[in-house]
This record gives C-alpha cells, structure tokens and sequence, in this order.
C-alpha cells in the first residue's frame, strides 16, 4: 500500500489530546449520568464540565444545549423542531442531502432557494411569513460562508453549522443550531444541537416526558469533544489563498469561487478533460488524499448538487481540506503532483 505523503482529504486524525481524554474517560465515564450512585454522579459532573466548556467556546448558553448521539439525526431534529402546523419550509439548493430530503417529506409549502456562481442564497425576500428556514452557515464542498443576509424576523431559523464549527459565530437571527464535533477535530458520531428559545422548540420524534433530544450519547465522546475544542486553532486563511493562486496556473483548472469570503480550510476546484474519480484514484496511488463528488454522498462518488446549483460542471470536481499542520511544502507537492496527474489523465 502508497504510503500517504499529503492528506487533503476531508478526514483527519483525533486530536491527540482528545485521544488520551477518551481512553481514559471510559474509565471513568462509563456510568449513567442520570442514576443515583457514587459513579453516576461522576459522570454527571463529567458531563456538565464539557456541556459548559463547549458552550463557552461556541458562545452559547449551556442551557441552550442537547448532546446528540447521532449527528444526521440532528439536522432532521433542529429543522422539524421548529415546526408549527403547516409551516411553509425554505432551504437552498445547495443544501445537504439530508436537509433536502426533509423538503421532500414536507406536507406544507415547500422553498428551494437558488444560488449564484459565487454561492451566495438567493430570493430571500420570497420566504412567506412564519417559515423555517434551513440555514448553511459555511457550505462544506466550497467553504463558502453565508453573511449578511436579510431575514425576515418572523422566520424561524435552523442554521447548520456543523461544517463552520468554532470557526463563525452564529448568526444575530437564529432559533437552532447543530455543529459537528468533527468539525473542530473531535471524534465523530457527536453533535451539538443548540435551542435558543425551548418555548419555539418541539421534540418532533415520539415521546412520553417532555424532551427536546433522544438523550443517548456517548459520554466518553462528548468529554473528547470537549477537550479537541479546548485545542483547537483555527487553520491559516493565507494558506487557501496560496494553494489557490498555485491551482491557478494549472491548464484547465477553474477554482469555484475563489474570491469568495469562505472558511479558511476548504477548496474546490473543476479540471477540464478528467473524471474526478480517476483524479482522486491517480493521487491515491501517489501518496496524496483528496476528495471528489458530493460532500454528504462521497462514498459513491455522486455528482455534486452543490456545483449543478451555481453553475458549475460536475465533471472533474476535486475538493482539498487543508488541516492544521499543512504547510506551504505540502501544498506546493500536491499541486505539483496534480498537475502531472491531470496530464497523464488527459492523453
């Protein structure tokens, strides 16, 4: 097996910190937080101690806060929650798959909002009174961050943040939010749901007592959650705009939105004359990670409805995470590396 020289690809490895933290959480975070015992009440403080940490850095409440074991459930949770009957129900083209699953289920009036070249939500001033709004803060194939946008107040707003993270604030109009803990390099299978006002929020699943999340999470994850925030930096803008200026000067490379406020670690580009497969497969073999296709389908390499909406051809797509720890070096490899690739592919 190629030894990998350069990882570009979206995932990256457990902070280290957030590592030794678990191991030795499920020593001492194993009990249910919830009982009455010596254990149990450990674990609880366990629990609040990262509940409050990851409030604090994320700029929220702790109050506000519901631990989901489950980070997919959490987008049909923040959405649906918000729910009245018949609320007519916006989100953008560009949204995730499952976000747009959830428009197809909808019984009520339905919004898909289009976007431009440069990513931005268009037709704003078209979302009809009392609708909820599924709001991407940051789009997670090109990075491209959504500001300024002119809400109507009686919308009510679930932003999806779990691309953006710790690296945006929220927004001044929100009424949910959900990050994912891997997007400050936490482990996966946790998410954060935020509700800002409970009173506007309700558990859409089945229920008995009066709750506004399933409940069921790993402990051990969520003190690793905690601790990969403690320590995470966010990545350096200056090394996107390098590695944009150097896939510049590739023949047949055009780079979506480069001039575009995005987040600092995310890049897309579309090469001319190659599958985006046999690209991704080529720099496999060469040592080097990348990713290709839709962002919330990658395992079977579908088109990306993400670029169909700006305008954007499919064929081609190849999207690079810069992590932290990725250095000029790196990406000067990879660029070099890419451009043989792409001649190589189009003989």
């Amino acid at each position: 097996m190629v030894r990998v020289t350069g990882n570009f690809a979206s995932e990256s490895a457990l902070h280290p910190a957030a590592r030794e933290a678990l191991l030795a959480a499920f020593d001492q975070g194993w009990a249910d937080p919830k009982k009455i015992s010596q254990s149990a009440s450990k674990a609880a403080i366990l629990r609040n101690q990262a509940v409050e940490n990851i409030a604090e850095k994320l700029g929220l409440p702790a109050t506000s806060i519901e631990v989901l074991g489950e980070p997919s459930l959490g987008h049909f949770l923040s959405i649906t929650g918000l729910f009245t009957d018949r609320s007519p129900f916006a989100y953008a083209a560009i949204d995730k798959g499952k976000v747009r699953a959830i428009a197809r289920a909808h019984t009520a009036h339905v919004i898909e909002l289009p976007a431009n070249k440069v990513g931005a939500i268009l037709n704003l001033e078209e979302i009809p009174e009392h609708s909820v709004l599924s709001l991407q803060l940051a789009n997670g194939e090109t990075g491209v961050i959504q500001s300024a946008l002119e809400i109507p107040t009686s919308v009510r707003v679930a932003v999806d943040a779990t691309t953006s993270g710790a690296r945006l604030p929220l927004p001044h109009h929100w009424n949910t939010a959900l990050f994912d803990s891997l997007s400050w390099n936490g482990p996966s299978g946790l998410a954060i749901m935020a509700i800002k006002n409970r009173s506007e929020f309700s558990y859409p699943l089945p229920r008995i007592a009066p709750i506004s999340s399933p409940g069921s999470y790993s402990l051990p994850l969520l003190i690793a959650s905690s601790i990969a925030l403690d320590n995470f930096t966010s990545e350096d803008l200056g090394l996107r705009e390098y590695a944009i200026a150097q896939l510049l000067t590739i023949d047949g490379v055009e780079v979506v939105a480069p001039n575009t406020a995005s987040l600092p670690h995310l890049i897309s580009i579309v090469a001319a004359g190659v599958s985006g497969e046999a690209t991704v497969r080529e720099l496999a073999s060469l040592g080097f990670d990348v990713d290709s296709g839709s962002a919330c389908s990658a395992e079977d390499l579908q088109p990306s409805h993400v670029l169909a909406a700006m305008g954007y051809e499919t064929d081609g797509h190849i999207r690079f995470t810069l992590h932290s720890g990725t250095t000029r070096e790196d990406i000067s490899a990879l660029i070099n590396t890419l451009r043989g690739t792409l001649q190589k592919l189009r003989r």
